[in-house]
C-alpha cells in the first residue's frame, strides 16, 4: 500500500510558489458563490447563505502483510489545531482498527469557518495527534477482548501539512498496522501496549520536512458524453477501459477518469506524473459524509489496490475514498455559447492552481474540454486538450505542440476588489495569446481562438 503515497502528497504539482495571507480584513466569504466582478459562473459548495465547514476524513489504514495477529486500536476523539481554535468530533463514535487487517476505517469531523476572522480562504493544520481510545485484546473466546491503555507516551504529536477549504473534503491517511503496536508481556507492571516509532515513521514520514500530508479528495465530474465518439474511445483505451471515458473528475490535486457514472463503474486516478494510475470503483450515493451535509453528492469512488496477504493476486483492498458530484451541481450560471473557465486550488493554497476550460450543451453535456495549470503570481496559464490527459503530454500524436497558453488580467476579491494574493482570488479575465499550429490536432474550439478574452472563476466559496 506504500505505493499510494502519491495520492496522498497534496502537492501534486511539484513547484513552490506563494504560501497565501490567509485573507485577515478581507470580504466574508459567503455560501451561495457570492459576488465578483463580472457576472458569470458561481460556486455552489452550500444550501445556505453561511459559509460552510471543511470536512477532515482521517484514513486510518491497517495491515502490512504479516501473519494475522490479535490487536485493535480504538479511535474516538480526533483533534486538530490552529490558530483559530479546536476542530474535533467529540460525539464520534468508536472506530474499530484491527492491526493486521487491511482496512481504511474513516473517521469524520467538520472544520468550522465561522469562529475566525471573515474571508479566511482556508484552514491549515500543522500538527496531527496519534491517539486511540484504547486497544483492544482478542482472545480465544470468541466476542472476548482485553483492554489495555495507550501507551504512557500518547498522545503523540507529528508534524503535518493538512489544509481544509470551506465546502470541500480534505483526507488524511494515517497508516497503523501491528508492526507499530505490540503487547508487552515483561513489563513489570504487566502488560501493556509497546510502541515502535520507527516503524510509524518509516510508514507515514512524519518529520518536519515529510510531514504526514492531507489531499482534496472530492472530485468535480465533467460529462463527456458530448464528445466525438472517437476522443471519448481514445480516452478510454489510454486508461485501459475496455469502453469510452464517460466522465472525468478534478479535484486540484487529483485527476480521474471513468468508463461509467452509475455505482460499479470504473475510474482510474491520475496525477501529474502519467506513469501513474490507480484504478478503483464508483459507488452509490450516500454513503460517505460531506462537509457539514451542506450537498448531495453524486456518488463515491473506492481507490484499489492487491491485498498482499492474497497468494493469488486477486482480492482487493480499499486504499482511498471519496465522494464526487456533476459539475452541474456545484458551478452554476454556465455558458452554452461561450467557454466556461474554472480553476481549482491545490491543498497548497498558493500560485499554482488546475485550469479546466469547456464548452457544453444546453443539458450540460461537455463538448469540448482543455485542462491545464495557471501560475496567479506570473498571469500566465497553459491549456491542453482533454485527450493529453493520460499521458501528460504537450503535444499530439504527430509532435505538433496542441496546447492554448495565454496571459491574466485582473484578478478580484470575493468582494471584487482586486488582489494579487493568491488565495483571495476569486475571479479574474484572461486572454488566449498562443493556439497551436493548423497542422495540431485537435484544434482548440473556436471559443478558445487567439485573442479570446473572458473570465475566469476559482472553486471555492
Amino acid at each position: 500500500m506504500r505505493k499510494w503515497a502519491f495520492i496522498y502528497a497534496a502537492a501534486a504539482i511539484a513547484v513552490i510558489g506563494c504560501g497565501g495571507t490567509g485573507g485577515s480584513g478581507h470580504a466574508a466569504a459567503g455560501g451561495g458563490g457570492g459576488t465578483v466582478k463580472q457576472p458569470g459562473i458561481g460556486i455552489k459548495l452550500t444550501n445556505s447563505g453561511t459559509t460552510p465547514p471543511g470536512a477532515i476524513d482521517v484514513a486510518y489504514l491497517t495491515g502490512q502483510g504479516r501473519a494475522a495477529g490479535d490487536l485493535i486500536a480504538v479511535v474516538k476523539r480526533v483533534v486538530f489545531d490552529d490558530n483559530y481554535g479546536e476542530v474535533t468530533n467529540p460525539l464520534a463514535p468508536e472506530t474499530d482498527c484491527p492491526l493486521v487487517g487491511f482496512q481504511n476505517n474513516v473517521v469524520h469531523l467538520d472544520a468550522s469557518f465561522t469562529k475566525q476572522a471573515p474571508g479566511v480562504p482556508s484552514r491549515q493544520f500543522t500538527t496531527f495527534n496519534l491517539d486511540f481510545l484504547r486497544f483492544d485484546q482478542e482472545t480465544s473466546v470468541p466476542g472476548s477482548l482485553v483492554p489495555y491503555a495507550e501507551p504512557a507516551s500518547f498522545p503523540k504529536q507529528y508534524p503535518a501539512q493538512i489544509r481544509v477549504f470551506p465546502g470541500r473534503t480534505t483526507s488524511l491517511p494515517v497508516y497503523i498496522d501491528d508492526s507499530m503496536f505490540t503487547v508487552d508481556a515483561t513489563n513489570p507492571a504487566g502488560p501493556s501496549i509497546a510502541y515502535n516509532e520507527s516503524q510509524f515513521m518509516i510508514s507515514n514520514g512524519a518529520t518536519t520536512l515529510n510531514p504526514i500530508r492531507g489531499f482534496l479528495s472530492d472530485f468535480v465530474a465533467f460529462n463527456l458524453n458530448g464528445l466525438p465518439a472517437a476522443d471519448k474511445a481514445a480516452l478510454g483505451a489510454q486508461a485501459g477501459f475496455a469502453g469510452s471515458a464517460d466522465r472525468v473528475f478534478f479535484s486540484g490535486d487529483v485527476y480521474a477518469l471513468s468508463d461509467g457514472h452509475a455505482s460499479g463503474s470504473t475510474i482510474a486516478a491520475l496525477t501529474t506524473n502519467p506513469a501513474f494510475q490507480v484504478n478503483g470503483l464508483l459507488g452509490a450515493a450516500g454513503s460517505l459524509n460531506g462537509p457539514g451535509g451542506t450537498l448531495p453528492h453524486a456518488g463515491t469512488y473506492s481507490l484499489l489496490a492487491l491485498n498482499p496477504t492474497d497468494i493469488f493476486q486477486v482480492m482487493k483492498i480499499v486504499a482511498s475514498q471519496g465522494i464526487w458530484r456533476e459539475h452541474t451541481t456545484v458551478l452554476t450560471g454556465l455558458s452554452s455559447s461561450k467557454v466556461n473557465v474554472v480553476t481549482f486550488p491545490s491543498s497548497n493554497d498558493d500560485n499554482l492552481q488546475e485550469m479546466v476550460a469547456f464548452t457544453q450543451d444546453a443539458n450540460g453535456n461537455v463538448s469540448s474540454l482543455y485542462y491545464g495549470f495557471v501560475d496567479l503570481d506570473a498571469l500566465t496559464f497553459n491549456l491542453y486538450p482533454l485527450a493529453n490527459l493520460v499521458n501528460g503530454s504537450t503535444v499530439d500524436g504527430s509532435g505538433n505542440a496542441n496546447g492554448v497558453s495565454g496571459t491574466l488580467g485582473s484578478l478580484y476579491t470575493r468582494s471584487g476588489g482586486t488582489t494579487s494574493s493568491p488565495d483571495l482570488v476569486r475571479s479574474g479575465v484572461f486572454t488566449v495569446t498562443t493556439v497551436p499550429t493548423a497542422a495540431a490536432v485537435p484544434q482548440p474550439p473556436a471559443a478558445l481562438a487567439q485573442g479570446t478574452t473572458g473570465s475566469f472563476y476559482v472553486f471555492r466559496v
